[in-house]
């Protein structure tokens, strides 16, 4: 297959000096990566080729094929590639569904979508790697007793399937106790980029949407990363450009702006990926940096009508990265018979794929008299297998920009002080 992304970079106002002066930093970078993949420190590139994973996941949709509501439980990693995924790609007329919960601790929020199940068709996925997670469990226990009451602990223990840390954890011992159905995370995958494991498939699966295409999209653009030469490569370009507007020109703030509601969920996505993974306050030499990009996730055409006046007049230290879609599902245009009407006559006939395709490029062209840094990744449509490109693109951009940056693009030390001071505060 050949890849269904491009990167059109020319209006990212980086000098063929900068980027060849970066060269060998990238090539280091591309090098570790496959050395961190190659020695199993990093599972996420290896994890799409593993035969057995759509295996497991076929084996658990079998088993629960009778019902029609899956109930996503999960926050952040465990949460926003099925939720970004799902949004893009859900089958039309489906019988199936995903319902997410358990990424807030709202009672308001929880309680309105536990009153809206049908328990009799319902299974609950509850994902935690450690099985630790406060806001997952917290609504996991209260899911489960509300199944229980309806349908008897025997009975709902049939229905629980808990994707977790393979060998270790609460959810792991919890499972063995209870005897749910469990769907493992590898040790070597971190949350934020678990999408491409049962995560995020297993999920997707059910709704039918096709895991293996979405795996065969991913497959496509590591054959890329491991064939070109780090300049040719476009996650490599993306994470080299994004990393000099930082450093050479004090941009950032960088924002991800997909004209595609269907892509409005892989925006915020991106913006864990990217705040996570890169904004560190040691480098991977123990030294205080403080260093890191800021993601910004925002929706074209709507956006157009509350942040571009910013991006565009604004503190000159964005960059925008746009998503345009080529070819949309459905055809709809403006209907002819408003031809004759002095006022909206010109719109007749438009097609809104057109319309939305303008925007994009209205904005562009603003953004670029203003001398403000653009670029655009185009999608030939949007389908299962451009979707897993979509999210290995991001993930080995993120990758490359960690190494550049010379940071641990894999913990997360700065959020593990919230979480001890949430545990001192309510005393657990």
């Amino acid at each position: 297959m050949s890849s269904q992304i491009n990167y059109d970079s020319k209006r990212m106002a980086c000098g063929p000096a900068d980027l060849k002066a970066l060269k060998p930093k990238l090539e280091a970078a591309k090098n570790k990566i496959l050395q961190l993949s190659e020695s199993g420190a990093q599972g996420w590139i290896d994890v799409v080729h593993d035969v057995k994973l759509p295996k497991i996941i076929d084996k658990a949709c079998r088993e629960n094929a009778k019902f029609t509501t899956c109930l996503v439980l999960g926050i952040g990693g465990s949460d926003l590639a099925a939720r970004a995924m799902y949004k893009a790609l859900k089958p039309a007329n489906s019988k199936k569904r995903l319902v997410f919960a358990g990424a807030n601790t709202d009672p308001d929020e929880l309680a309105e979508v536990l009153d809206d199940l049908d328990w009799k068709k319902t299974i609950i996925n509850v994902i935690s790697k450690s099985g630790e997670t406060i806001e997952t469990m917290s609504a996991f226990l209260i899911a489960r007793e509300k199944m229980e009451k309806s349908l008897g602990k025997k009975q709902a223990a049939k229905q629980i399937i808990a994707t977790t840390s393979e060998d270790s954890g609460a959810l792991r011992a919890l499972c063995e106790k209870e005897n749910y159905y469990f769907l493992p995370i590898p040790e070597n995958i971190g949350g934020r980029f678990s999408g491409l494991t049962a995560v995020g498939l297993f999920p997707l699966a059910f709704a039918g949407i096709n895991a293996r295409a979405i795996l065969k999209g991913a497959q496509e653009q590591i054959k890329l990363f491991k064939s070109q030469s780090s300049e040719k490569n476009k996650a490599a370009l993306f994470a080299a450009l994004q990393f000099l507007a930082y450093t050479k020109q004090k941009r950032g703030i960088q924002i991800l702006m997909p004209y595609a509601e269907r892509l409005r969920e892989f925006a915020f996505w991106y913006r864990q990926l990217w705040a996570e993974s890169l904004g560190k306050e040691k480098n991977a030499k123990g030294e205080a940096v403080n260093i890191g990009p800021t993601p910004v996730a925002a929706l074209g055409a709507t956006d157009q009508h509350s942040q571009i006046q910013l991006y565009t007049e604004g503190p000159d230290d964005k960059t925008v990265t746009f998503i345009e879609v080529k070819k949309f599902k459905f055809d709809l245009a403006v209907p002819k018979s408003v031809k004759s009407d002095k006022i909206f006559g010109k719109l007749a006939g438009i097609k809104l794929e057109n319309i939305i395709h303008a925007e994009r490029a209205a904005t562009e062209f603003a953004l670029q008299q203003k001398s403000r840094p653009s670029g655009t990744l185009y999608l030939k449509s949007l389908n299962a297998t451009s979707m897993g490109e979509l999210i290995m693109f991001f993930e080995l951009a993120t990758a490359i920009s960690g190494e550049l940056y010379g940071i641990n693009a894999y913990d997360q030390p700065g959020v593990e002080a919230g979480k001890m001071k949430l545990k001192s505060i309510l005393d657990i």
